[in-house]
């Protein structure tokens, strides 16, 4: 039952998980590890998570993150007495009575439904901590920053080659994995990997915006562009869910629209904060999952190639056959626009603690996500060797 005490309850265990991850964050950033937040964010969500605190420290686990103790300990007994009944029938060699059968049933799902509404209430404060880190995430990284005009310049043409094949990777894995191809979680989890990266800054866009020349607008334009389509999935997605559950999952994308118009130059504040909201996001999320259960490799990877690789090469063929760019060109302008690891480990945070993706493909995303980031590094290897080309190219 949602009460005050829950809530605050809730919302203390979120503030002590994120802000430890914060820190862990920081300490791997300071020792030279940059690319580090979603990390730091799962360490510390398996640490306060089932795998560890729930058997290490269990009155810490059950004020901090679960919540749910009572609930959860009437699922057992009665999952317990439906199997003792089960023994019995077995070792008697009798059939036990149909209206026990039912009872017990009826009991175990009685249980199952109370627990779903205790973790429900329970984590109601602890979910809109995360919104709210990812509203902060989404505006510091939105891929509509500054005044884009993104149906212009080819944007719209190539902003839609950069995300149409990840999102039929992600509907491909969703038919493999359940049968099924379209569904809310499968909208959800495409509109997730379809977010848009920032603006280019610095010397990255300086070089961007040369290898375009005349088409220079395109680079806004494009990764605009994916961000209103990403929008427009997430807003289809919200369409069935209940209004508080909606509230949460299109705060960040509100923030993300803010972004429109309102800065054209970096904000301090949101340049150094995007990174810790992310990893306390992350770490929230997975402290209410056990990952390493629910952790399956091949649609992991499957929806990292379609965040990264796929994505990346997506945005090169769009720059190439919309606006005519040589290849080499396409593909260095593209790593630009085609990759946004941070946003989609805070969405999928959110998501995640909404309860409107299966857990199975939120820690597929997080992963995912985390690897994108980890690897960042191999794509400033790959400009660089894209760069020499491009220069020892004739022209």
């Amino acid at each position: 039952m949602l009460t005050p005490e829950t809530i605050a309850w809730s919302i203390f265990g979120a503030v002590v998980v994120g802000a430890s991850a914060m820190t862990l964050g920081w300490l791997l950033h300071a020792a030279g590890w940059k690319n580090s937040w979603i990390v730091a964010g799962i360490c510390v969500g398996v640490f306060f998570g089932p795998l560890c605190a729930a058997k290490a420290f269990p009155d810490m686990y059950q004020w901090l993150i679960d919540g749910c103790g009572e609930a959860r300990a009437e699922v057992l007994r009665s999952q317990r007495a439906t199997e003792a009944l089960m023994l019995a029938a077995a070792t008697t060699r009798t059939v036990p009575a149909e209206s026990v059968v039912i009872e017990l049933d009826a009991l175990r799902q009685s249980a199952e439904i109370n627990l779903r509404e205790s973790r429900s209430a329970f984590d109601h404060g602890a979910l809109w901590v995360v919104a709210l880190l990812a509203a902060i995430v989404t505006l510091a990284r939105s891929p509509v920053t500054g005044r884009v005009r993104w149906w212009k310049n080819g944007g719209l043409a190539i902003g839609a080659w950069t995300v149409l094949i990840p999102i039929g990777v992600v509907f491909l894995v969703a038919k493999i994995e359940t049968q099924e191809a379209l569904t809310r979680w499968s909208l959800i989890a495409a509109a997730i990997v379809a977010f848009g990266a920032a603006l280019p800054r610095g010397a990255e866009r300086w070089l961007t915006m040369g290898l375009l020349a005349e088409n220079s607008p395109s680079i806004d334009a494009a990764r605009g562009s994916a961000g209103i389509i990403s929008f427009v999935l997430a807003c289809v997605a919200a369409w069935a869910m209940e209004f508080d559950a909606a509230a949460a999952w299109l705060l960040p994308w509100g923030t993300m629209l803010a972004a429109w118009g309102l800065r054209d130059h970096p904000n301090i504040f949101l340049s150094r904060s995007f990174g810790p909201a992310t990893a306390g996001a992350v770490a929230i999320a997975i402290s209410r999952v056990d990952v390493i259960h629910e952790l399956r490799v091949t649609p992991t990877l499957g929806l990292y190639f379609a965040g990264e690789d796929l994505r990346w090469i997506a945005a090169a063929i769009g720059f190439a056959l919309t606006l005519g760019v040589p290849w080499l060109r396409s593909l260095r302008v593209s790593l630009a626009i085609s990759s946004a690891p941070l946003p989609q480990a805070a969405l999928t945070a959110c998501a995640v603690m909404i309860g409107v993706l299966p857990i199975w493909v939120g820690v597929s995303l997080l992963v995912a996500a985390a690897a994108t980031e980890v690897l960042l590094p191999l794509r400033k290897i790959t400009a660089k060797q894209l760069e020499k080309n491009i220069h020892q190219a004739p022209l």
